[in-house]
């Protein structure tokens, strides 16, 4: 993966794809995969917006046959299915439960059947997956059986418990990023920071889009004969500047923070807990999720108003979020101690909220053609807030783009295609063998480690048996993962090396120490000077939120 701006000003494109999500990723993939000469640009690092702030969960629908949407139940089995087989070495199976209660629609009874119902419809859910990422069976629990996981739940009126069977993303940025070493690999170009500044518009049609390389400043205009607009809460703010009336996908947006908790009693399963009553989001359904030695809670919103870039978690919403969270279960007392981390994003709202209440999210993704729609032909607009289905998305909207291109309808491959770095086989066996290959030059930890966020790509890592000092014992890292991922996957500054590629500081700032030392390694293949260098560590050991964490140092000089 390169970042060659000269080349996007010199070819002219089927596909340009504004924004760098996990939308924007999975569109360009789409069209590379399908033949399309595809490019896409992003204003800040490729995942750092609101892609960034996620649960990690792949949902499989369980909530939409609640609700009795059942093409969302289904295309969210499927596309479960589809990242436990293509990424597996990312994407792994989730245990997860919430207490029944007497109230009728909380009861066992009715969980059990909305479970059993689950099970059925999605029969067909680990066909052709790998023996160690298939999803079980639902089933219910007694109250002796859910008190055992949540004990403290003893006096909430607990009748049993349900269990049910997800997926998590071990790491959701590298998910993005493996999709776009994917569609590099299948002819597309990608650049990080280059901002989309207007669409250029003759004779009523896009036909490109004037950008501006914010690494340098320069200013220079993509031709492409399909603009998407994937740009996520910032979409509607692309379409103002085209200087026409255009529709746009919402009118609304909302704030959505997650918190990475260093302290929770319940960590080998993933709960649904209800808040208390007494605290603004009583009756409020929070989940917390075991991941990667922490737990994830969420999810908090809010209403936004103003500019996307204004969006800043703010005391007042830590404040009632740990409310809301203590509110959970009886004698956690979180404080803001035991806060690692906070991950935010600004997302669509169906419309907005009333007061007092929290804002509705947009259900399902909206695909606007301005041909059809404002008669601005070569533009079209995907917005949607589910990180599982991106890909159908991604799918149906190139689709879409193909028959506005008048080109034959390629079909999709993606749903089986391997993401980079999927293990093809037996995923157990591949690991055993990874193991036993490198045992003797390189430390477990580290082959374990390198193992999860890079797959078989560990290989391009330790292949060459040069593997440079451990810069952190405890966290297994070394010299050479840091030049491999600054030499080949495009990050511009600290903050994209440690938060959007590596994982170091997702789930919480590293040590001092580690920051320092791969902010040296990145520096000496970066040609940064000291001055560059100091910027970068002082950016990232500041960072509490990950909302466009780090990025701020991109356009400083060397």
């Amino acid at each position: 993966m390169e970042r060659n701006v000269k080349h996007l000003c010199d070819t002219g494109f089927d596909i340009l794809v504004v924004g760098g999500g996990v939308y924007g990723a999975a569109i360009v993939r789409e069209a590379a995969t399908r033949g399309l000469r595809a490019a896409l640009i992003e204003q800040n690092d490729f995942c750092s917006g609101t892609s960034a702030n996620s649960l990690k969960i792949m949902h499989g629908g369980l909530r939409y046959l609640q609700q009795v949407d059942m093409p969302r139940v289904f295309e969210s089995i499927r596309e479960r299915s589809t990242w436990l087989r293509t990424a597996p070495h990312l994407v792994e199976p989730l245990n997860c439960i919430m207490p029944t209660q007497a109230k009728l629609m909380r009861s066992r009874l009715v969980m059990s059947l909305g479970t059993g119902l689950n099970d059925v419809v999605s029969a067909r859910r680990n066909r052709g997956l790998d023996p160690a990422r298939r999803i079980a069976a639902c089933r219910t629990v007694s109250r002796d059986g859910c008190l055992q996981v949540l004990p403290a739940l003893s006096d909430r009126g607990v009748t049993g418990g349900a269990i049910w069977h997800d997926a998590i993303g071990y790491d959701t940025e590298r998910i993005v990023i493996s999709m776009l070493l994917d569609a590099c690999d299948a002819g597309a170009s990608v650049a990080n920071y280059v901002r989309a500044c207007e669409p250029v518009i003759e004779e009523g049609a896009v036909v490109g889009i004037r950008s501006e390389d914010r690494l340098t400043g320069e200013s220079f205009v993509i031709r492409s004969d399909v603009v998407i607009n994937a740009a996520g809460p910032w979409a509607s703010e692309f379409l103002e500047s085209a200087g026409v009336k255009l529709s746009t996908p919402c009118h609304h947006l909302a704030l959505g923070i997650n918190l990475i908790l260093k302290r929770w009693p319940v960590r080998d399963m993933a709960a649904g807990l209800t808040a208390g009553p007494g605290t603004p989001s009583g009756g409020r359904l929070f989940f917390f999720v075991p991941w990667r030695g922490v737990v994830m809670a969420g999810t908090y919103y809010r209403p936004h108003e103003g500019a996307v870039d204004s969006a800043a978690v703010t005391d007042e919403d830590i404040d009632a979020y740990l409310a809301a969270l203590n509110s959970c279960y009886p004698g956690v007392g979180l404080t803001r101690d035991d806060i690692l981390m906070a991950h935010a994003g600004v997302i669509p709202a169906a419309h907005a909220a009333k007061a007092g209440k929290e804002p509705p999210l947009m259900r399902h993704y909206r695909v606007i053609d301005h041909g059809n729609a404002d008669g601005v032909e070569g533009l079209l607009t995907a917005q949607g807030i589910k990180y599982t289905t991106a890909r159908d998305v991604a799918q149906h909207v190139v689709s879409l783009a193909m028959s506005r291109l008048n080109c034959p309808l390629v079909p999709s491959s993606t749903s089986l295609r391997p993401l980079s770095g999927d293990v093809v086989g037996d995923l157990a066996a591949f690991r055993e063998a990874t193991i036993e290959k490198y045992r003797e030059s390189t430390p477990l930890p580290v082959i374990k480690r390198l193992f999860r966020f890079y797959g078989s790509g560990i290989d391009a890592i330790l292949a060459s048996g040069d593997h440079g000092p451990l810069l952190d014992g405890s966290s297994a890292v070394l010299a050479r993962e840091i030049r491999h991922v600054v030499n080949s996957e495009m990050p511009q500054t600290l903050g994209d090396l440690l938060f959007r590629r590596t994982g170091l500081g997702s789930n919480g700032l590293p040590d001092p120490a580690l920051i320092r030392s791969c902010g040296a390694v990145m520096a000496e293949a970066r040609g940064w000077r000291a001055a560059r260098l100091e910027r970068e560590i002082e950016a990232v050991t500041g960072t509490t939120n990950l909302w466009q964490a780090g990025i701020g140092t991109a356009t400083s000089p060397c």
